[in-house]
């Protein structure tokens, strides 16, 4: 199954600081081969930066607004290593994403 993706708004405020934190806990722990990180220049939620969002394939897709690059990195990589452990069809716990939602 293809990995998931953490895509992380980096046109946001404190979005490429994010970006680069959770490049480097993600080379740090060795979860290269557990998801992919990409940037993108937009979310679209440029009223609540700083965005990410977290999708794979037969599985929910998650948007979390309002991250701190700081606080929030290292649960954005814990949230992604549990959602890659997810069957089709489980979903996460609101509690495993840091930020907020905007549901």
């Amino acid at each position: 199954m293809p990995r998931p993706t953490l895509t992380i708004c980096t046109g946001c405020e404190g979005g490429e600081a994010l970006y680069e934190r959770v490049r480097k806990l993600r080379k740090a722990r060795g979860l290269k081969e557990v998801f992919k990180v990409d940037e993108t220049r937009c979310l679209n939620l440029c009223s609540w930066p700083c965005n990410a969002q977290l999708e794979g394939k037969k599985r929910s897709t998650y948007v979390r607004s309002e991250l701190d690059p700081k606080r929030d990195a290292e649960a954005l990589v814990e949230a992604a290593c549990d959602y890659t452990a997810l069957a089709p069809g489980q979903e996460l716990s609101e509690r495993q994403l840091p930020g907020s939602s905007l549901e």
